[in-house]
């Protein structure tokens, strides 16, 4: 296998991970054999060897194996029959807790399309890029705090408070109460939940938010959902808070998540840092490229309502089956040259924000907060490198981060 001197190093050997037989049998998503982009590189091999393939790396502790969906045309496939033959509840693999479907990520139709609705207005394409200069305002405020020293740990200093500022700012939550909200909806998402503690938490908390939000509402998330209605009915006061607790973690640890991928590869191709400074309007089509490359959120999972066939394999009713879209992004089969870094990539279809019915709602803002956060460092900061690849800290779950980039550079302004 080929040296690799920086942090990204997909080359670099994944242990049993490497036997093609060990993989299609047993493949644990959550191995700490596959950080250093090692993942997308053998995701995209089984997409390529055996794009459905049943595993049994992980267990849920009620169910022994689980079906591993790689292939990009087979997931199109899974995702076409979602409204009859699969339920997205439970739709991570490491479960919240939660003994209710979180709205609207674990929703199923007919109410699906209805609940998303409510907040679609709000983070659609249009209003998100009219909430740039306020997200530019953020950015440009946590990069001057470091941009004089030379050195900072970006994921700490930009990408997490960020991302998290302007999701509070769209849930319409208090100053005060920012920062335990954060630091919550991270357990959850980090797999350190304990017996659904900080769901419990989360659901506590907005229930209070909810409440002042009735009596004085404002243009914020929260309050959508206490007018908003399905079926012509009122959101119940159940429905409203499953909605919030899995608003919190998604829209703001995914998109701090996402930048600290973005970050790693700019750091690690100067030659793609010049070329952005000299054409900004190329950032947009980066980032896409930037994140078929990563794809910071791997997968959700599913479960299977009736008895159906994906890629000549048989799936029955019960079982469960894990969306491998970093193996959907990698896969030879859509991707030419899946392993390269082309901003470039025309058509550039990837799945990293999901795909179907439950195409993640929040990818405009996440797209935005990207865009300017980008923009913004690069204007900033000459010469950025990764000052120690050793001390990069990869964390694994359902959505994978940097929560340590340790990152040098030469201040521009």
């Amino acid at each position: 296998m080929t040296e690799h001197t920086g942090y990204w190093a997909p080359g670099c050997p994944a242990g049993a991970h490497d036997d093609p037989a060990h993989v299609r049998d047993h493949f644990d998503p959550l191995s700490p054999d596959l950080t250093r982009g090692r993942y997308v590189r053998v995701a995209g091999a089984m997409a390529a060897g055996c794009p459905v393939t049943r595993t049994d790396g992980f267990s849920d502790g009620e169910r022994e194996g689980i079906w591993t969906v790689s292939g990009y045309a087979e997931l199109q496939e899974v995702h076409r029959q979602e409204d009859a033959t699969f339920s997205a509840f439970p739709v991570l693999l490491q479960h919240f807790g939660n003994t209710r479907p979180m709205i609207p990520m674990e929703s199923d139709p007919p109410l699906h399309r209805q609940y998303k609705q409510i907040i679609a207005p709000l983070l659609s394409r249009s209003v998100q890029a009219g909430k740039e200069p306020a997200y530019r305002a953020i950015a440009r405020d946590l990069v001057d705090r470091f941009a004089g020293r030379g050195r900072c740990e970006l994921f700490g200093e930009l990408c997490n408070p960020m991302t998290a500022h302007a999701l509070m700012d769209a849930l319409g939550v208090p100053a005060p109460d920012r920062e335990r909200l954060a630091d919550l909806a991270v357990a959850l998402v980090r797999g350190r939940a304990e017996g659904g503690t900080q769901a419990d938490a989360i659901y506590e908390y907005f229930t209070g938010l909810a409440a002042a939000k009735r009596r004085e509402p404002a243009d914020d998330l929260v309050s959508a959902l206490t007018t908003a209605t399905v079926d012509g009915r009122p959101l119940t006061e159940e429905e409203i808070l499953d909605y919030c607790v899995i608003l919190l973690p998604a829209g703001f640890e995914t998109t701090a998540s996402s930048m600290s991928f973005v970050f790693l590869l700019l750091a690690e191709h100067p030659e793609l840092q010049d070329e952005l400074r000299a054409a900004p309007e190329r950032i947009p089509d980066a980032l896409e490229e930037l994140m078929r490359l990563a794809t910071p959120t791997r997968s959700h999972t599913r479960t299977v309502l009736a008895d159906t066939e994906i890629g000549g394999q048989r799936l029955r009713a019960g079982e469960r089956v894990y969306l491998n879209w970093a193996g959907a992004n990698h896969d030879p089969r859509t991707f030419d040259r899946p392993e390269e870094l082309d901003v470039d990539r025309r058509p550039n279809r990837h799945m990293a924000y999901g795909f179907g019915p439950h195409l993640c709602v929040g990818m405009h803002m996440a797209r935005a907060e990207l865009k300017v956060a980008v923009e913004e460092v690069l204007a900033a900061l000459d010469d950025i490198a990764v000052e120690d690849p050793a001390a990069v800290v990869e964390e694994i779950g359902t959505t994978w981060a940097l929560t340590h980039l340790p990152l040098t550079f030469t201040p521009r302004r």
